[in-house]
């Protein structure tokens, strides 16, 4: 049996080399948003489900955010419970360390 939480984050961002806070399509070259690297950040923490992340607002190329927000759904293996508050937010910043995202 497989344990699954939705995680609702809030983050804060200084945009200026993003392409914005949504994802960018693989097939464009340049800047990522801040999505993919929240995402890339989540796919470390090693879920048995591809993440998605659903943003609740956008912004545009080098725009900076004081709070945004995003839900997304994590299965964990093992049976393990999920990740309390504490030790999400610090892995996600861990993981997103060389990033201006928190």
């Amino acid at each position: 049996m497989h344990n699954c939480a939705r995680y609702l984050i809030f983050f804060q961002y200084i945009g200026t080399k993003y392409r914005g806070v949504v994802k960018v399509p693989s097939h464009q070259l340049g800047k990522k948003g801040v999505q993919d690297h929240l995402e890339e950040a989540i796919q470390r923490l090693r879920p048995l489900n591809p993440v998605s992340l659903s943003v609740s607002s956008r912004t545009d190329t080098g725009v900076h955010a004081l709070s945004n927000s995003a839900h997304f759904d994590l299965h964990r293996k093992n049976d393990n419970p999920p990740f309390t508050e504490d030790i999400l937010v610090q892995a996600l910043n861990f993981h997103l360390k060389a990033e201006q995202i928190r």
